[in-house]
């Protein structure tokens, strides 16, 4: 019983952070389409989709488990200057590897959590990764010729 509501708990943590990032996702795709950098505005904007999606599951299995989804989030950062967002996400996104990695070990119980929680590493790895690129094409070829390829 009380590893059923370690893992609850950390079900819920998973859904409250997914929401946050959605929200943080859906405002930097507004203000980049706004910009006018549409290609990036859809890659946030499909980020968002997809955290939506996860949420989704979360909420479906905190219920399974005979919880009651809670959609209290931390308000995160929002910034205007592209850089700022991604290394702001970047930062975000490192912080839930690890925390992904505590939750497969306490879901060792439950099968269906913990590949759930795998999925979800799976998915953040290669959001970090493509994060790390494009700080580091930010890097290489400046803000000026970065935005422009975002056109």
């Amino acid at each position: 019983m009380e590893n059923k509501k370690i893992l609850l708990n950390g079900l819920q943590e998973m859904l409250s952070a997914t929401f946050a990032g959605a929200e943080q996702h859906l405002v930097h795709a507004t203000i980049n389409e706004h910009n006018g950098f549409p290609k990036l505005a859809k890659r946030m904007r499909s980020e968002f989709e997809e955290e939506i999606s996860d949420a989704k599951f979360l909420m479906n299995r905190i219920l399974d488990l005979g919880g009651t989804p809670n959609t209290e989030h931390q308000s995160l950062p929002i910034y205007s200057d592209v850089t700022q967002q991604l290394e702001q996400e970047l930062e975000e996104q490192l912080f839930a590897l690890k925390r992904l990695e505590e939750l497969i070990t306490l879901a060792e119980n439950d099968g269906v959590t913990r590949m759930a929680f795998e999925d979800f590493l799976k998915d953040e790895a290669l959001h970090t990764r493509w994060l790390k690129q494009q700080m580091d094409l930010l890097n290489k070829v400046g803000t000026a010729n970065y935005l422009t390829a975002q056109i």
